[in-house]
């Protein structure tokens, strides 16, 4: 359960949640339209510790526990990715492809051209807590935004379609995936572009300059 700087429970979507940034994280999910349960299972850990984690996203298989600037441990969250991780020998045949992944939610990183930053904006920023890195990215054939690792064939973790041969992965260093907007996918399509349209002139400009 998430402690921090401005844990002050907010509500959202009729949830009541113990931070203002699990919520954030909650309008996060709705702008990517992932579906999510809010604390909906105590888990007794193989060390015997129980554990709530915040989110549970039941349609792709992944657990997201919310880490403030004041709760730096993920031991129990590390615990759970490990006991839930694929252990299939060759294909795997987990009930979500490459078993239940267990995601570290934090802060909204600070970009470095948005002035007036304050905590609780800026662009979204996770980890996982177990094993390979996650990125995002979304199923050509039934739509859904979710979190995958590298680990091949590339399947959706919803229905288990290919995702092709040369999917789209954001990783949250890009910093495309706005924190706490109803449009993150969206708002990162859209800078997606404008950065590589920034690129293209940057590239003209530079073969007009060679060409003097």
């Amino acid at each position: 359960m998430t402690e921090s700087i401005e844990a002050v429970p907010t509500i959202y979507a009729g949830t009541r949640f113990r931070s203002r940034l699990e919520a954030g994280w909650a309008v996060t999910l709705d702008g990517l339209g992932i579906l999510w349960e809010y604390e909906p299972e105590l888990i007794v850990l193989p060390s015997g510790a129980q554990y709530l984690p915040d989110f549970w996203l039941p349609e792709v298989g992944t657990w997201l526990e919310v880490k403030g600037p004041n709760t730096p441990r993920q031991e129990k969250a590390t615990e759970l990715g490990k006991a839930r991780a694929c252990r299939c020998d060759g294909a795997c045949s987990c009930r979500w492809f490459g078993g239940e992944l267990v995601l570290l939610g934090w802060p909204s990183h600070r970009s470095p051209n948005q002035p007036g930053y304050r905590a609780r904006y800026g662009h979204a920023w996770w980890g996982a807590a177990y094993g390979p890195g996650a990125y995002l990215t979304e199923c050509p054939s039934c739509g859904r935004t979710h979190w995958v690792t590298m680990r091949r064939p590339w399947q959706c973790r919803g229905c288990r379609a290919s995702l092709g041969a040369t999917p789209r992965f954001y990783s949250p260093a890009e910093q495309l995936i706005r924190f706490g907007e109803r449009d993150s996918l969206a708002s990162a399509h859209v800078e997606e572009d404008m950065r590589q349209l920034a690129e293209e002139e940057e590239l003209a400009e530079a073969g007009d300059d060679d060409g003097w």
